[in-house]
This record gives structure tokens, C-alpha cells and sequence, in this order.
């Protein structure tokens, strides 16, 4: 009779234990999905962040130019202005 109570009960908490790896393993699943689903985001974001800083640096570039093309324009119109007034 004791050896059937304790067949039981281990054979209740085998069903228990089971009954947690299920739980857990369909929680790992869902956290690898998750995972999987982040890293693509990341992946996406890199993607993004790159192409912003390629952007920024082109828009630099051409604030660069900007200023050498002002300047030689100022000193442009300087230089017409002298040869006209020595005309």
C-alpha cells in the first residue's frame, strides 16, 4: 500500500514537472522568436544609421563648398571690381 501511494505521487509529480518543461519550452520558443524579431530590428536600425551618417557627411561636404564657393565668388567680384576701377 505504501508502495503504491508513493507510485502515485511520483507519478504526480513527474506530470507536474512535465507540465513545467512544456510551460518553459513554449516561453523559450516565444523569447527566441522575440530575439530573432529584435535582431532584425537592430539589424534594420544599423542599416538606417549608416545611410544617416553617410547623409550627414555629404551634408558637410557640401556646406564645405558652399563657403569655397562664397569666397571665390567674393573674391571674384573684388577682382572685377579692381580691374574695372583701373579702367
Amino acid at each position: 500500500m505504501q508502495t503504491n501511494y508513493l507510485q502515485r505521487k511520483l507519478e504526480q509529480e513527474r506530470k507536474a514537472l512535465n507540465s513545467q518543461v512544456h510551460g518553459l519550452e513554449r516561453k523559450l520558443d516565444v523569447l527566441k522568436q522575440e530575439l530573432v524579431m529584435a535582431e532584425s530590428t537592430l539589424l534594420a536600425k544599423d542599416s538606417e544609421l549608416a545611410a544617416l551618417r553617410n547623409n550627414l557627411k555629404e551634408l558637410e561636404d557640401l556646406r564645405e563648398m558652399k563657403e569655397v564657393l562664397i569666397l571665390f565668388i567674393y573674391r571674384f567680384n573684388m577682382f572685377t571690381l579692381f580691374v574695372s576701377s583701373t579702367k
